[in-house]
């Protein structure tokens, strides 16, 4: 059986993990030691285009390959995560909210934790392609499935237009908010142009996986070196991985 690639989902990368919302930060030293454990196992990241190869039936993935990536891009990711990434060797696709970058998450601010500081254009296109690349999360991070079909489609399209725009080139990878999709959206994504796009449902992506169902599980403040090791190699959490 053809190995399967597991795409790893961070948010932000601070000391500050918040109170409401830590569950979904990571610090700068268990991210280090993440990395670190997967450079000691001969792991390597690849990027999105390689991945699609790989699910598509064209170059499959080294052994060993592994995704990274992050979504709504926080500037942590650039000033925290980008140069623990570059010690180790390793690169990811940051998924940004087009319509908001420069401003704060916006989105979270009913959950009561302060507002944290998204990348603006002007960033991106500095650190574009160097070790991190951009791709659209949406305009304004709705749950897709619940608006209107045609406010939904402006968040779909309207993102890609926005991030091919700013940054002068194809956007290729879709994430979609809060992980939620459904038929209808998947496509919309299609149509608008997009080659691969990811989710939260977990799993391993092996070979003839669908490029716009990409699995990912995500790495939280909880995780430790054991349940770590354990997304990293199966693409599920403990519970997921025994239910599978």
């Amino acid at each position: 059986m053809t190995a399967g690639v597991a795409v790893l989902m961070y948010h932000w990368i601070d000391e500050a993990l918040g109170d409401r919302l830590r569950l979904y930060g990571v610090t700068p030293r268990a991210f280090a030691s993440q990395l670190a454990w997967l450079r000691r196992r001969g792991r390597r990241s690849i990027d999105l285009p390689a991945l699609r190869d790989h699910l598509t039936g064209g170059a499959p993935a080294p052994a060993g390959s592994i995704v990274i990536t992050f979504d709504d891009g926080y500037v942590d990711n650039a000033e925290t995560a980008l140069p623990l990434l570059e010690a180790a060797g390793m690169t990811a696709t940051v998924f940004v909210v087009t319509d908001r970058a420069g401003a704060t998450n916006a989105w979270d601010a009913k959950h009561g934790d302060p507002p944290r500081p998204l990348l603006t254009w002007e960033r991106m296109r500095a650190l574009d392609g160097k070790g991190l690349r951009f791709e659209p999360h949406s305009r304004t991070h709705p749950e897709l499935p619940t608006v209107p079909r045609d406010r939904a489609r402006q968040e779909i399209v309207g993102s890609k237009r926005r991030l091919e725009d700013e940054l002068g080139r194809e956007a290729f990878a879709f994430s979609y908010p809060h992980g939620a999709f459904d038929d209808g959206l998947e496509a919309i994504v299609a149509e608008a142009g997009f080659r691969l796009a990811v989710t939260d449902r977990q799993g391993l992506n092996r070979a003839g996986g669908h490029p716009l169902r990409v699995r990912r599980t995500m790495i939280t403040s909880r995780d430790v070196t054991p349940t770590y090791a354990i997304k990293a190699m199966t693409g599920y959490g403990v519970w997921g991985w025994f239910a599978s």
